[in-house]
């Protein structure tokens, strides 16, 4: 144990657990990450406008302009609580944010952004789809 690691937190209330569990979350996560959670299957999200989705998008990537027919796309293919990754062009490109905070409003739980998106995905060298 690390001498400067903070005692657990006690929660003595079976509903503050659950509520604890219930309580949906955005995340950031690396290229790292992401090519992990590609690998294993996890559904990603490109929020980038239909426009952009010529140059190509990370293989089994959904995109939609509508968000409420992506959300129900989303919840067809995934549920609610199940976590995917939602990116945009790059990491000064606020739309994969912008999208996670509208998802998560419609009661999606685990949502985890990659930050370096699309440009980080391809620069890597990483497989890609183009339709």
């Amino acid at each position: 144990i690390p001498l400067f690691a903070s005692d657990l937190e006690i929660i003595n209330d079976v509903e503050e657990a659950f509520a604890i569990l219930s309580e949906p979350q955005i995340r950031e996560i690396d290229l790292k990450t992401a090519r992990e959670f590609h690998q294993k299957e996890l559904l990603f999200v490109d929020a980038r406008a239909e426009e952009y989705l010529f140059e190509g998008r990370i293989p089994g990537a959904i995109a939609n302009d509508d968000s409420e027919l992506l959300a129900d796309q989303i919840f067809n293919l995934n549920g609610y609580e199940k976590g995917f990754v939602v990116y945009c062009s790059d990491d000064d490109c606020g739309s994969s944010e912008e999208l996670a905070y509208e998802l998560k409003e419609n009661g999606f739980m685990n949502i985890f952004v990659f930050k370096g998106g699309w440009k980080e995905w391809i620069d890597s060298g990483m497989e890609v789809e183009v339709k």
